[in-house]
């Protein structure tokens, strides 16, 4: 049986058949690509100037009434295209469909929603980070002013000891200048930045409380205890001190024997700090609130939520106890 052969007009037919279906994939496929490129030049245009000129203006009407030009521009704009580029036929001569219209406003709306959430997204980040950079800078001018509170404090209370020991003529004197002279050096150039080395605080400290020490009488024992590695340890310059000022300020007696403990241990991952002595009644004391009120507030903007702060106040003794985490 021999197989059947297409003739010449057979072919010519099947030709005739088979290219306007090839004529209609591809001008749908350049239809889609011009809506396409369109909807993508719309969502750079909405993003780098229509919404910034408009909503951030505050000018919602003209804003509707150009997204309502743009969509018009964008659809007919590919009608057009594609009709007088590949159709032979003008383009006014055949109608678009309502459903043809429906598919292109939904997908525009897609786009118009998607640069909508991007362009929201992106000012809510900017605006969270401008709070961020105020909050950063009145946390920092309110740090300064709470370091700068505790040097004049300091400079007093060091100046009575050398008055006090001035007055009693005490061979201590120029040891006391010597050992003030270290403190000074110490708050002017290394704590006014905003870390320091722990090894450098607990020397300022040893300074400290070697300089209370020459104007206290025999009744006063200070056992200052420091454990584990504390090298390569950061802390903020002068958190320590308002404790151990405030041990010297309220727990010495003249009659009475005086223990002032202070530890300090370092962990792998926290730092902890301890303050113990007696209460004596003292006269009239200086009420600046400045020292432990101080430190307080530093702590909760320098550790906000990585220290833990518990004080004992008793008739008799004071206790105080800070544990920093560092991890």
């Amino acid at each position: 049986m021999v197989p059947h052969q297409m003739d010449e007009g057979n072919i010519d037919s099947f030709m005739r058949h088979a290219m306007p279906h090839a004529d209609m994939a591809e001008n749908m496929f350049i239809s889609s690509l011009a809506f396409n490129l369109l909807l993508i030049i719309f969502f750079y245009i909405h993003h780098y100037f229509i919404f910034d000129r408009f909503v951030s203006t505050k000018r919602y009407v003209s804003y509707v009434l150009v997204l309502v030009l743009c969509f018009v521009v964008i659809f007919y704009g590919s009608h057009i295209f594609k009709r007088f580029v590949f159709e032979s036929v003008p383009f006014m001569m055949r109608p678009i469909s309502f459903r043809e219209f429906i598919r292109a406003f939904n997908w525009y709306l897609l786009i118009l929603s998607v640069g909508l959430g991007v362009k929201l997204l992106m000012q809510l980040k900017q605006t969270e980070q401008r709070a961020r950079e105020i909050e950063n800078a009145q946390l920092r001018t309110e740090l300064s002013f709470l370091h700068a509170q505790i040097n004049p404090h300091f400079l007093f209370n060091s100046l009575n000891t050398i008055y006090s020991l001035a007055l009693k003529k005490s061979d201590s004197a120029p040891a006391a200048v010597l050992k003030l002279s270290h403190l000074l050096r110490y708050v002017i150039d290394d704590a006014n930045r905003e870390s320091v080395a722990l090894e450098q605080e607990i020397n300022y400290l040893n300074n400290y409380i070697d300089l209370q020490k020459l104007r206290s009488t025999a009744s006063l024992v200070v056992n200052f205890n420091v454990t584990g590695n504390i090298s390569s340890t950061q802390i903020a310059p002068l958190l320590l001190l308002p404790f151990v000022e405030n041990a010297f300020k309220y727990g010495i007696s003249n009659q009475e024997p005086s223990p002032i403990d202070i530890t300090l241990e370092r962990t792998a991952s926290s730092l902890t700090f301890s303050v113990q002595n007696k209460k004596f009644e003292q006269g009239e004391k200086d009420s600046t609130g400045i020292g432990i009120n101080n430190v307080k507030r530093r702590l909760e903007l320098l550790y906000h939520d990585k220290h833990v702060l518990e004080i004992e106040d008793k008739t008799d003794s004071y206790f105080i106890k800070l544990t920093i985490q560092f991890t």
